[in-house]
Protein backbone atom coordinates (compact mmCIF):
# COMPACT_ATOMS: atom_id res chain seq x y z
CA UNK A 1 0.00 0.00 0.00
CA UNK A 2 1.22 3.46 -0.83
CA UNK A 3 2.24 5.61 2.15
CA UNK A 4 0.03 8.42 0.86
CA UNK A 5 -2.97 6.09 0.69
CA UNK A 6 -2.30 4.90 4.24
CA UNK A 7 -2.10 8.51 5.40
CA UNK A 8 -5.36 9.34 3.59
CA UNK A 9 -7.12 6.43 5.29
CA UNK A 10 -5.73 7.60 8.63
CA UNK A 11 -7.03 11.14 8.01
CA UNK A 12 -10.50 9.81 7.21
CA UNK A 13 -10.60 7.56 10.29
CA UNK A 14 -9.34 10.30 12.61
CA UNK A 15 -11.72 12.86 11.12
CA UNK A 16 -14.74 10.61 11.55
CA UNK A 17 -13.75 9.61 15.09
CA UNK A 18 -13.06 13.21 16.15
CA UNK A 19 -16.50 14.25 14.95
CA UNK A 20 -18.02 11.27 16.75
CA UNK A 21 -16.36 12.42 20.01
CA UNK A 22 -17.25 16.11 19.57
CA UNK A 23 -20.87 15.57 18.48
CA UNK A 24 -21.90 12.06 19.58
CA UNK A 25 -25.60 12.43 18.81
CA UNK A 26 -25.09 13.70 15.27
CA UNK A 27 -24.91 11.23 12.41
CA UNK A 28 -24.01 7.57 12.33
CA UNK A 29 -20.44 6.38 12.05
CA UNK A 30 -20.79 5.16 8.43
CA UNK A 31 -22.18 8.59 7.49
CA UNK A 32 -19.23 10.28 9.20
CA UNK A 33 -16.78 8.02 7.35
CA UNK A 34 -18.43 8.86 4.04
CA UNK A 35 -18.39 12.59 4.78
CA UNK A 36 -14.73 12.44 5.77
CA UNK A 37 -13.83 10.59 2.57
CA UNK A 38 -15.75 13.11 0.46
CA UNK A 39 -14.06 15.98 2.30
CA UNK A 40 -10.61 14.50 1.75
CA UNK A 41 -11.24 13.91 -1.95
CA UNK A 42 -12.69 17.40 -2.45
CA UNK A 43 -9.81 19.04 -0.59
CA UNK A 44 -7.25 17.18 -2.68
CA UNK A 45 -9.02 18.17 -5.90
CA UNK A 46 -9.00 21.81 -4.78
CA UNK A 47 -5.32 21.62 -3.82
CA UNK A 48 -4.40 20.07 -7.17
CA UNK A 49 -6.60 22.43 -9.19
CA UNK A 50 -5.49 25.65 -7.51
CA UNK A 51 -1.86 24.54 -7.07
CA UNK A 52 -1.85 25.56 -3.43
CA UNK A 53 1.50 25.62 -1.73
CA UNK A 54 2.16 24.62 1.81
CA UNK A 55 3.38 21.43 3.39
CA UNK A 56 3.02 18.32 1.29
CA UNK A 57 3.38 14.76 2.54
CA UNK A 58 3.75 12.48 -0.43
CA UNK A 59 0.87 13.50 -2.65
CA UNK A 60 -1.34 14.74 0.20
CA UNK A 61 -1.73 18.26 1.56
CA UNK A 62 -2.50 17.62 5.26
CA UNK A 63 -3.61 21.12 6.28
CA UNK A 64 -6.00 21.49 3.36
CA UNK A 65 -7.25 17.93 3.87
CA UNK A 66 -8.12 18.55 7.52
CA UNK A 67 -9.97 21.74 6.58
CA UNK A 68 -11.83 19.91 3.79
CA UNK A 69 -12.82 17.02 6.07
CA UNK A 70 -14.06 19.44 8.73
CA UNK A 71 -16.09 21.47 6.25
CA UNK A 72 -17.67 18.36 4.68
CA UNK A 73 -18.63 16.92 8.05
CA UNK A 74 -20.07 20.18 9.35
CA UNK A 75 -22.12 20.68 6.20
CA UNK A 76 -23.26 17.05 6.09
CA UNK A 77 -24.30 16.99 9.73
CA UNK A 78 -26.14 20.29 9.36
CA UNK A 79 -28.11 18.85 6.44
CA UNK A 80 -28.96 15.53 8.11
CA UNK A 81 -29.88 16.85 11.55
CA UNK A 82 -29.64 14.97 14.86
CA UNK A 83 -30.21 11.23 15.08
CA UNK A 84 -33.45 10.00 16.53
CA UNK A 85 -33.65 7.06 18.89
CA UNK A 86 -35.73 4.13 17.68
CA UNK A 87 -37.79 2.56 20.42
Amino acid sequence: MSPALALAVLFVLIGAQATRVIAPRRGSYPLLLALAAVGLAAAELVAIGVHLGGPQVGVLHPVIDVIGIGMAEILGLRLTGPRRRVR
